[in-house]
């Protein structure tokens, strides 16, 4: 067999129609080089927006993500394949080997965790911006916060059905930190550029059962890549300097409408805003996160959700119709979700589901709290 020819020995080769750009050139690509992304989710979002920054040139990457990879991701997750299905890989794992295998020379850690406040702070110490691939509101209010907190810019990304949502957030601070790379967390842009976070447009998370999910509502993977190539867009401008081109509204997007649009915000950050405007960083001090305990001697998990509220639970049956046959009881809703079953399972073990009016569920078959999380966060909500 004849020996593959050697890859060009120039680094910025393989950039060449990249640095052609007259916002980036040679400066541009060397800065993009020397930086280092967090994708925090590795599904639709994250997986294609990992892979646009790799291929981009971007020299660390980051991913934390507590799933395993599944048929049902394979019709927009792209960095996976049937193989990771059959051998149940963690989608960090997986989506580091392929990035890894598409770009040799890409320092890239995958890691097979949830994202919480006792971790959080030390995942934002070594970046320069953190890319949302989140499938649940409650860990992305928690991004929100400790971005804020560190001066991490912060690129909010979601998607379900054929619609998505994205916008940059450029943390108001007084004294950009230094990361423990030395560089000036100020590097990517000037103070006076700070745009609004997260709570300052969506003060509040969406209550449960108005939570639409990709399990419950659909996706279309076109809509997610449409997203995530935004998402990889903004971060490239903030990496190579150009954060005057930012978009600094709420960009929208309804493919099967053809609807797009690019909704004016306000140009700063709001000073009643209770996470930057007064730096009360609720998700991520609070004491209380979502607990996953497993339940002795049920083979059960109970999901404890960090805000408890009343869910309307004729709502969350018809949410869930399609996915189980379920019924009400009292102040309960009780079912078998028909397409899950544990991964870690020695057997196809089925899947009950009990949510509670209180906003609790207890995922039974299962003695894996992320899995429970899992499932809770697919078809309860965030």
């Amino acid at each position: 067999m004849e020996a593959m020819p050697p890859l060009e020995t120039d680094p910025l080769a393989r950039y060449h129609r990249q640095r052609l750009l007259p916002g980036i050139g040679d400066v541009g690509q060397r800065r993009i080089a020397e930086s280092s992304v967090l994708v925090v989710g590795c599904g639709a979002l994250g997986s294609a927006a990992a892979e646009f920054l790799a291929r981009a040139g971007v020299g660390r990457l980051e991913i934390v993500d507590r799933d395993v990879v599944e048929l049902t991701n394979l019709q927009r997750q792209t960095l996976y394949t049937e193989e990771d299905v059959h051998s149940g890989r963690p989608k960090a794992e997986a989506a580091r080997d392929r990035l890894r295998a598409i770009r040799s020379d890409l320092m890239v850690r995958g890691w097979v965790e949830h994202l919480d406040s006792e971790n959080v702070r030390d995942y934002l110490a070594e970046v320069d911006l953190v890319v949302d691939g989140l499938d649940n509101f409650e860990t992305r209010y928690l991004l929100n916060d400790a971005c804020v907190e560190a001066g991490v810019p912060y690129l909010y990304g979601g998607a379900v059905g054929t619609s998505g949502l994205c916008m940059t957030v450029l943390p108001r601070v007084e004294k950009f930190a230094a990361s423990r790379t030395g560089r000036a967390r100020g590097h990517l842009y000037a103070r006076e550029s700070a745009t609004p976070c997260l709570r300052c447009v969506f003060p509040e998370p969406p209550p449960l059962a108005a939570s639409a999910t990709c399990d419950t509502a659909g996706v279309l993977g076109t809509a997610t890549a449409m997203i995530a190539a935004r998402q990889a867009t903004e971060a490239i401008k903030l990496l190579v300097g150009a954060a005057d081109t930012i978009d600094r509204g709420l960009w929208s997007v309804d493919l099967w409408r053809n609807r797009f649009a690019s909704v004016a915000i306000e140009s700063a950050p709001r000073s009643d805003c209770p996470c930057c405007g007064r730096r009360d960083f609720e998700f991520l001090d609070s004491p209380r996160q979502s607990a996953a305990t497993v339940l002795c001697g049920r083979h059960a998990v109970q999901v404890t959700p960090r805000r408890r509220e009343s869910l309307d639970l004729d709502a969350m049956a018809s949410k869930l119709s399609s996915h189980g046959t379920f019924r009400r009881e009292g102040g309960l809703l009780q079912g078998v979700l028909t397409r899950e079953c544990d991964p870690d399972s020695e057997h196809e073990q089925v899947i009950e589901l009990t949510v509670f009016s209180d906003g609790r569920a207890i995922v039974r078959g299962t003695t894996e709290p992320e899995f429970a999380r899992g499932v809770y966060a697919r078809y309860v909500g965030g």
